[in-house]
């Protein structure tokens, strides 16, 4: 019987061959296609752009006829096998995977495939109190059962520490029929938990690791940066290669290691999951992204890291503005420096306002929270937009008293961010197909919600289909009301009511 290292090594050699990091195979499969001027009698519609709307063309003119849907000369998404499969090849070889899958329908498609591919109906599967809504369309669709880890928090910044070896080795023992565990590393924040300690407890009990890494592609290159999940042992990682690195938006990657998968089942469910018509150029652009990382990354990722450095100075030296160090969060495990939050706090600003005064200074930020904005740093970025964001934080800083004195949201700031404990009663497939009816969310106390709401980004439910609205539901509700933010999920945008499952 072949161990788990043999396994590995058998797939590194057969990634190897004839692999060249150098190359972009499905995007000179396309070019090379591309030169052959074929007249087109298949979808799309727009026939290599003759046919698209005019705006269409001023925007994407060069591009169009690369917009091709699954054709026979080329490869396809759901069995690859040739330039494309090539190109998930040098990506499994570039981040140490033995296989990896490409997504054109975002990391949101490869969470749902990482959980029905590994777990199901009435299997138990543990997951993080911080995850992103797309677990519980994952429990949805598979039926399996959540158990949840709590975390730490820090409630100095309202930001989630995430797990302990210790934590997760107590809800392994209380829970021997899990089969798998969810976990979120690095976190919205960049915070990493000890992942590698996990997944050895995990494996000793023959626990599938499943790990969101959506805002990890970048870490393999960097000098500073948290170990990656794949690294650590994770079984499967989803990563989202447009976040922090160059593809485009909605595409994303999953990476698994022989031991505990059935690739075949992943690929099976990967094939739910995703577009019968996938885009060839969301494909390509994963591929380019891949090459891009393979032959600058570390070049690029690391300017990126003394950007983030030197963003972190110049705002610390910005009166009333805090920028948290790894040092500032207690027990931090590993930090993601390019990932920068801004707290305005001793400014008496909230995160709303803030971000509303920093659109004026033409600034737009990633997430926006109780009483700070969060800033990603990536390749992307220049010494210019450093300093345009610095500039703009100086002046909303300068002229904060005089915002506070006119505008009409000025109000104390909330006591909490922490996230309500999840009551899980009926698991969320059972609940999602059960009768609801809509009751006054003052008169909702005790009942089981019919609804999963979250606000967004980053996407973390604050209430799930089948748990209990419990007091400390209702007062995070409205808390956040307060603070002006915006539901997402539930039927009655105003929360002024909400679904429930019916008696």
């Amino acid at each position: 019987m072949k161990t788990h290292t043999q396994t590995k090594n058998n797939n590194r050699e057969r990634n190897n061959i004839a692999l060249n990091q150098s190359r972009m195979p499905f995007v000179e499969a396309l070019e090379a296609y591309k030169e052959e001027h074929f007249v087109p009698f298949h979808t799309p519609g727009h026939k290599i752009g003759v046919g698209a709307p005019a705006t269409l063309k001023a925007w994407m003119d060069p591009a169009l006829p690369y917009d091709l849907g699954v054709m026979y000369a080329l490869d396809d998404l759901h069995e690859p096998e040739g330039s494309l499969k090539e190109a998930q090849d040098l990506a499994a070889q570039l981040y140490g995977a033995d296989y990896t899958w490409f997504s054109i329908n975002g990391t949101t498609a490869l969470i749902e495939t990482m959980i029905m591919g590994t777990v199901g109906a009435g299997d138990t599967i543990i997951i993080p109190r911080e995850a992103h809504r797309s677990v519980m369309g994952g429990l949805i669709l598979s039926g399996a059962k959540p158990v949840y880890l709590e975390g730490r928090f820090d409630e100095r910044f309202g930001v989630p520490l995430g797990t302990t070896p210790s934590e997760v080795e107590t809800v392994l023992n209380e829970h021997p029929e899990a089969k798998a565990i969810v976990l979120v590393n690095p976190n919205y924040y960049g915070i990493a938990i000890d992942l590698e300690a996990i997944v050895l407890l995990a494996h000793k009990k023959g626990v599938i690791v499943l790990v969101d890494e959506a805002h990890g592609a970048h870490l393999p290159f960097g000098k500073n940066l948290p170990k990656s999940a794949l690294a650590c042992g994770a079984d499967l990682v989803a990563q989202s290669t447009h976040k922090l690195i160059g593809s485009l938006t909605q595409t994303s990657m999953l990476h698994g290691q022989d031991m505990l998968i059935n690739e075949r089942r992943i690929t099976q469910v990967h094939q739910i999951l995703q577009s019968t018509s996938p885009n060839y150029i969301f494909l390509a652009s994963l591929d380019m992204a891949r090459h891009q990382m393979a032959t600058k990354g570390r070049e690029l990722v690391t300017k990126a890291e003394m950007l983030a450095q030197e963003l972190r100075r110049d705002l610390q030296n910005i009166p009333g503005i805090n920028v948290p160090a790894a040092e500032d969060f207690n027990g931090l495990y590993d930090y993601d420096a390019t990932k920068v939050l801004i707290d305005f706090y001793e400014l008496g600003l909230t995160g709303v306002e803030a971000e509303k005064l920093l659109r004026k200074e033409g600034i737009e930020v990633e997430l926006v929270q109780a009483y700070h904005v969060l800033v990603l740093i990536t390749l992307g970025d220049t010494k210019d937009s450093i300093k345009r964001l610095v500039d703009a934080v100086s002046k909303v800083a300068a002229n904060v008293k005089e915002f506070k004195q006119s505008s009409p949201q000025a109000k104390p700031l909330a006591t909490g961010t922490r996230l309500p404990s999840p009551e899980v009663v009926l698991t969320p497939r059972e609940a999602f197909y059960s009768k609801t009816e809509t009751v006054a969310l003052a008169e909702a106390a005790g009942q089981i919600s019919g609804e999963t709401i979250s606000y967004y980004p980053p996407g973390i439910p604050f209430v799930s289909v089948g748990e209990r609205i419990t007091p400390a539901v209702l007062a995070y509700i409205k808390e956040r009301q307060a603070m002006g933010f915006l539901p997402n999920g539930c039927a009655d945008k105003t929360l002024k009511t909400i679904r429930i499952i019916s008696k």
